[in-house]
């Protein structure tokens, strides 16, 4: 009997030893639950943060978008962009309106920085709009400091050229070109963008002249399209 205590004892220590190995590993279970459990719900809250901050931001900008259309004179139609031709060049943009909704050709198309292009094609609920960036766009504009006139041509993205301007005519870096209302097409006093380089070729009799534009056409989302008044004409009495 006495030989045998100590073996019972092993025994039950051994017991407890086993009980306390189940215990922990059953509660290190439930952790393991409790994490996977926090870590749904960490991963619902972060996805719902990016929800509502993207519902803040697309407030602001409708925000910024009303009180441009406020201070506009011309009636408007805000518009969402719902594709780019090409992505990384947009020189093309698809917006979510269209013939339905009172659209129709050469209707400009401007955002809060400034002019966008102009509706070049039109379905029922959508249209296509031709950025300033397109080399086959022209723009008349002018200096928002000395008034001169050019005409503005996009040369890709975010940037164009102002053509027909004299090489004796006061233009600077970082002068605004604005739009000059006489291409029948865009009103007039609409940001188009600034000037980054001047040159003077040899040759002719025009300054060479770069501009960098207002808009980011890499960040298009929401538009207005001005609705042109009975009082604007069309080249070639188009409308």
């Amino acid at each position: 009997m006495e030989c045998s205590a100590p073996i019972t004892k092993q025994i039950v220590n051994g017991w407890y030893y086993l009980q306390k190995i189940k215990e922990e590993y059953f509660a290190l279970r439930e952790v393991k639950k409790e994490n996977l459990q926090l870590r749904k719900k960490l991963a619902e809250l972060n996805q719902k943060e990016v929800f509502y901050r993207e519902l803040l931001l697309a407030n602001q900008r409708l925000q910024s978008l009303l009180k441009l259309k406020q201070k506009l004179k011309y009636p408007s139609l805000s518009a969402n962009v719902i594709s780019y031709t090409p992505y990384f060049n947009p020189k093309l943009v698809f917006i979510d309106k269209g013939r339905k909704e009172g659209l129709k050709l050469h209707f400009p198309v401007l955002n809060i920085q400034g002019v966008v292009g102009q509706i070049v094609m039109l379905s029922s609920h959508y249209a296509k709009v031709l950025t300033i960036i397109d080399a086959n766009s022209r723009i008349g504009v002018k200096s928002q400091r000395t008034r001169v006139n050019g005409i503005f041509i996009g040369t890709g993205i975010n940037t164009g050229e102002i053509k027909y301007i004299m090489k004796d005519k006061d233009v600077k870096v970082d002068d605004l070109f604005i739009t000059s209302g006489l291409d029948g097409i865009f009103p007039k006093g609409l940001s188009v963008g600034r000037v980054t380089s001047i040159s003077e070729p040899k040759t002719g009799l025009f300054k060479k002249i770069k501009v960098r534009t207002s808009v980011d056409f890499c960040c298009l989302e929401e538009v207005l399209v001005l609705l042109k008044p009975s009082q604007w004409s069309f080249p070639n009495g188009q409308n």
